[in-house]
């Protein structure tokens, strides 16, 4: 299989999958899964968890098939997603770890409620104008962003996907960090 095929085989499964084909998930499940457990794996050998990290990856990209992006290089996409699912799930137990380290700390129960609202509150309010800010980044932009920040797909990568150069990647990122902040010069 020459690699126009291939690619044009992913372009043609991405279409599907955004169009609600469970047939074309399903194809993709079984080309990629394996593989990608394995690199789960790798990435997080004491979590124990790739099983986990693969089917996360999957459910989102079923969850979010409207938005799925063409790519050029779908298994470079699935990589990046299960790398940047496995490395979150590697660092929100760490977190849990330190977190529950923390909390056998004596504290009175009042205290600890009482600021756990307040953290509650004041982070659905930071991750609300963070998402309010995002949104209101042009559609390339927010596009190029997203990628690097959720996907954590390189520049490269990046390119490659959207058909560009890492030198425009480059541009479109540093034009969303520079709208972000000011976006978000209240709440830094």
């Amino acid at each position: 299989m020459t690699v126009s095929s291939a690619v044009h085989r992913d372009l043609e499964l991405i279409t599907r999958i955004r169009g609600g084909d469970e047939h074309a998930f399903e194809q993709l499940f079984r080309q990629y899964h394996r593989e990608l457990r394995i690199y789960a794996a790798r990435i997080d050998p004491t979590g124990g968890s790739a099983e986990e990290i693969v089917q996360e990856v999957f459910f989102r990209i079923w969850q979010h098939r409207e938005r799925l992006i063409e790519v050029q290089s779908l298994g470079g996409y699935l990589y990046a997603a299960t790398r940047n699912a496995a490395v979150t799930r590697r660092n929100r137990v760490r977190l849990a770890e330190r977190w529950s380290y923390t909390q056998s700390l004596e504290a009175p129960d009042w205290l600890t409620s009482v600021s756990s609202a307040d953290e509650d509150v004041r982070a659905a309010e930071t991750t609300a104008a963070i998402d309010r800010a995002i949104a209101a980044l042009p559609p390339r932009c927010r596009e190029t962003f997203l990628l690097r920040r959720q996907q954590g797909m390189t520049y490269s990568e990046i390119a490659q996907a959207m058909q560009t150069t890492p030198k425009t990647v480059e541009a479109q990122i540093g034009k969303a960090l520079k709208l972000l902040r000011q976006a978000l010069a209240d709440w830094l």
